[in-house]
């Protein structure tokens, strides 16, 4: 092989030689499979990794700490939010008595649900091309979870900023005006101050129309979730999420501002999996769960915006 044929890279940087370890690589991932696929102890120790890999992709996809206050604790731990009130400070002559004051703690524990996956898939067609099927499995896993996460926040949101609510706002169009006085609303409201603006890219690249935006910030809108930041908010573009039958999760015409303690989300633990064989047939089943909470606890730390001229 020439020396420039070895420098010839693809739109991925890869050369040649790069794709022929990768391929090699994959045929012998294969060959492997193929020769241990009845072993169970190296099925397991596959689902082991499997989890790892999904758990570790989450974790670098998804967006959700970026606009909610997100928190993660052993499987077996509990989460509370907890705010004092009632304390009074005095003024008073030199000497002079301090009056007393009585400290009221509100305290409300984060409930715990459950999310998972599970795949079942017929034994010769997972072995006979393993490393593409694991591949596949791993990527859907992590995109699946990482849009459930955020649906489930987004669900518990609109229940608790519903139509009727005073912090709910619907007019033709994203104006600047509106979207100004919902980001003084909620930074009044908040007390940690870290605002964000969320939505689709139906809604959120309609702020790059209003004045103030460089060029080197729209570049960054395009080339990253996190958009830089709108009058000291950080804008995060959510993608697309769709069901397995191509449905949204989100609306296209809705955009959320919203200090990250409006309310709190809980990882409790790592993801848990197990794989098994069906009894007397051959198909192979892979599960994966985890423990997760949310609490909504301050509405209106948060707006909720849509535009009248979109449909959802």
């Amino acid at each position: 092989m020439s020396d420039v044929t070895k420098k010839l890279v693809d739109s991925f940087g890869r050369t040649a030689e790069d794709k022929r370890a990768h391929r090699q690589l994959m045929e012998a991932a294969n060959l492997e499979a193929a020769e241990n696929w009845d072993n169970q102890k190296w099925r397991q120790d596959f689902a082991s990794e499997l989890t790892e890999s999904i758990l570790l992709g989450f974790e670098y996809e998804t967006l959700v700490d970026r606009w909610i206050d997100t928190e993660e604790t052993d499987f077996n731990g509990r989460v509370f939010i907890r705010e004092a009130t009632g304390l009074k400070a005095f003024w008073m002559a030199r000497g002079g008595y301090i009056e007393a004051s009585q400290m009221v703690a509100d305290v409300a524990e984060v409930p715990r649900d459950m999310i998972g996956v599970h795949v079942s898939d017929f034994e010769d067609k997972f072995v006979t091309n393993f490393t593409e099927s694991a591949q596949t499995l791993r990527d859907l896993a992590v995109q699946r979870m990482d849009a459930e996460v955020n649906r489930r926040v987004h669900t518990v949101l609109t229940e608790a900023v519903p139509s009727g609510s005073p912090y709910y706002i619907s007019a033709p169009g994203l104006s600047k005006a509106a979207l100004d006085n919902a980001i003084r609303g909620v930074m009044d409201a908040s007390r940690d101050g870290q605002v964000v603006i969320v939505g689709r890219p139906t809604m959120v690249d309609q702020i790059t129309d209003f004045e103030g935006f460089g060029v080197e910030t729209l570049e960054e809108i395009r080339q990253k979730g996190v958009l830089g930041t709108y009058r000291g908010c950080d804008i995060v573009r959510l993608k697309n999420y769709k069901d397995e039958d191509g449905t949204p999760y989100l609306p296209s015409n809705e955009l959320w501002v919203m200090s990250r303690d409006t309310g709190k989300f809980v990882f409790f633990g790592g993801l848990k999996s197990k794989e098994f064989e069906e009894p007397g047939n051959w198909y192979w089943h892979y599960l994966a769960r985890r423990d997760v909470g949310i609490l909504v606890h301050h509405p209106e730390r948060a707006r909720r915006v849509i535009d009248s001229n979109q449909s959802a």
